[in-house]
């Protein structure tokens, strides 16, 4: 007996072609060359930024001031014995011997003559300790011979980093807090000095709508201080290396006691450091933001098409039949009579 299909024509089964991923559609690959060419023109701008706004900074910054014009502290070990003794008699006497009292590259502690200089140095009238202050602050040359400048007004421009009240055991001069932070200096802002005030910096000032200057709108400004340098502190901290382990750094570190702090430039301190530092990091985050959430649209908007959505035709050959007669005029087919 012969084969049904025998002779009959082969048909291929239909198989529906596959959906291409995500991000091979073509509204999205319109929409990343969209994206890239707007990220390419924000990177040509954060680029030019950084060629202006951060060598501006860095030149205020670098800018030595016109009375800092006292010749180079002799090295400590370079001072003859009376020297060491007239030394060592001036410190002993200047701020009622507040700065004998800790040694250099011991860790930050309130003693009292820690309480001493505190006070001491908050007593000055600004303008009689800017008279002062003839040299400026070199935290490299600080560390490696700490003991010549020991005691000495200096003046140091940098960029603020965080500022934190640091609790007293007893009140200085009214005060339960004093308040420690750091500046950054320095070729590529590599070098960091702790300072220490007793007022809060920027008590009282106000920005340019009337609202109160908080410590958070300090961070990144560039300043300029005048100070006592007090010694040289460690500084512990705890950080995660690049393989997730917990490791402990030591750092050793100039300590000042500031009296004034100001602002160096408005325009040319801004919170843009980071910005200007980081392109990169900047249009790579863009570019995570921009393109993620455009692949979550295109999911959302593609699950919601494979939905399947109820069918309006006919269900049935009754139903088809209904229509038929409605697309003719005719009255409907009666209802079906029911079963005894």
């Amino acid at each position: 007996m012969p084969s049904l299909d025998q002779g009959g024509p082969t048909r291929r089964v239909f198989t529906p072609r596959p959906e291409p991923p995500i991000w091979r559609t073509p509204e999205f690959l319109r929409f990343a060359a969209i994206a890239g060419l707007s990220l390419a023109a924000i990177g040509v701008v954060l680029l030019v930024s950084q060629q202006t706004a951060l060598p501006a900074l860095k030149d205020q910054l670098a800018l030595k001031s016109a009375d800092s014009n006292q010749p180079p502290l002799p090295a400590t070990a370079s001072l003859t014995p009376e020297e060491k003794a007239e030394r060592e008699a001036f410190l002993s006497t200047f701020l009622e011997g507040a700065l004998r009292d800790q040694l250099n590259g011991d860790e930050f502690q309130e003693t009292s003559g820690y309480r001493k200089l505190l006070e001491q140095v908050a007593q000055f009238e600004p303008a009689d300790f800017t008279a002062r202050t003839m040299r400026e602050l070199d935290p490299q040359v600080v560390i490696a011979d700490p003991d010549a400048w020991r005691g000495q007004f200096v003046r140091l421009r940098g960029i603020l980093g965080d500022i934190v009240p640091q609790k007293l055991s007893r009140p200085v001069a009214g005060r339960r807090n004093a308040w420690r932070g750091q500046i950054l200096s320095g070729d590529g802002f590599s070098w960091a000095t702790v300072f220490e005030m007793l007022d809060r910096p920027f008590e009282g000032q106000k920005q340019s709508d009337g609202s109160s200057v908080t410590l958070d709108d300090m961070r990144m400004r560039a300043v300029e201080v005048e100070g006592i340098l007090y010694r040289t502190g460690r500084w512990n901290t705890v950080r995660k290396n690049d393989e997730g382990q917990t490791e402990e750094l030591s750092f050793v570190l100039p300590w000042l006691f500031v009296r004034n702090m100001r602002l160096i430039d408005e325009g040319q301190a801004p919170t843009r450091v980071f910005l200007n530092e980081h392109p990169m990091l900047i249009l790579g985050v863009l570019a995570f933001v921009i393109f993620g959430g455009r692949l979550l649209a295109s999911w959302f908007a593609r699950r919601r098409r494979a939905v399947p959505k109820p069918s309006k035709g006919p269900t049935g050959i009754r139903d088809l039949f209904e229509r038929k007669l409605r697309e003719k005029g005719l009255p409907p087919a009666p209802p079906p009579s029911p079963q005894s």
